[in-house]
């Protein structure tokens, strides 16, 4: 159910094909990218760590987004 929500609302915020997603690696940021990845959107990820401190968020987000084949930012 709340997939369909979240699915809506992407289709009712944007009709553009290519979306950003700031992606965390969390359960959250995730269930957006996944909505949009049905929707057939071509997603940009993006993420963040502190310079020469990656985290685990954004490990997982790298992670994630390579597995889907989404295109990805990391930004220190």
């Amino acid at each position: 159910m709340i997939d369909k929500l979240i699915e809506q609302d992407i289709s009712e915020q944007t009709s553009d094909r290519k979306v950003a997603v700031l992606l965390s690696g969390g359960v959250d940021s995730l269930s957006v990218a996944f909505a949009a990845n049905r929707l057939d959107k071509d997603i940009t990820a993006y993420t963040f760590h502190l310079k020469d401190q990656p985290s685990y968020d954004a490990d997982k987000a790298v992670e994630v987004s390579k597995k889907f084949g989404w295109n990805y930012k990391v930004v220190e």
